[in-house]
């Protein structure tokens, strides 16, 4: 009897560390996806963050949980049924595959677009729908701003925006609320 539920028990928490196994390695495997799109094709994205704060935990997150999403992929390539030398080339390549995403993810800090544009001043609101017009600033980091722009910003699920860059001489001034307030940047 004692046998039994030892036996259930057991099985029990293979069951669950199968589980775990799985939502580690699939999890790992998103996260490099989504690295390799951020830093491909989600570069010429028009779509950015609504605060400069979510895009810098989001670059954090990319940029510093690559070499650990490669070494967590593990969980899903090492298997019992493979032979012992097999398990210990898939995890050598894997350390190597981990250092060489560790020295590309810190070559590539120096050379993708990871200032973000931050909102010096809101020009105009408009009068029906929830976009506004803004004067932005590129924040560079420690090299200061890189660059100004005047955007129509339209909202898209709180999160990001869709800017336009947008001339104000040519605005309908009917539609637009000049407003003048301060941005994120104080």
């Amino acid at each position: 009897m004692e046998r039994k539920k030892s036996v259930k028990l057991f099985n029990r928490l293979v069951i669950v560390y199968t589980f775990f196994q799985y939502i580690v390695a699939y999890g790992s495997f998103i996260l490099i996806l989504v690295f390799i799109y951020y830093i491909s094709i989600g570069q010429l994205v028009r779509y950015e963050f609504a605060h400069c704060s979510e895009a810098h935990v989001f670059k954090n997150i990319m940029m510093e949980g690559l070499p650990f999403a490669v070494l967590l992929t593990l969980f899903g390539t090492i298997k019992r049924k493979n032979s012992s030398s097999k398990n210990w080339a898939i995890t050598g390549a894997t350390a190597l595959v981990c250092v060489i995403s560790f020295f590309i993810v810190f070559l590539t800090t120096f050379t993708i677009g990871f200032g973000a544009w931050i909102t010096e001043s809101i020009l105009y609101k408009h009068k029906q729908s929830n976009k506004i017009i803004c004067e932005q600033l590129y924040d560079i980091g420690a090299f200061g701003y890189g660059g100004r722009r005047i955007v129509e910003i339209k909202p898209v699920f709180n999160y990001w925006i869709l800017p336009t860059p947008v001339d104000t001489a040519k605005i309908n001034k009917n539609d637009w609320i000049f407003v003048n307030e301060g941005g994120e940047l104080k």
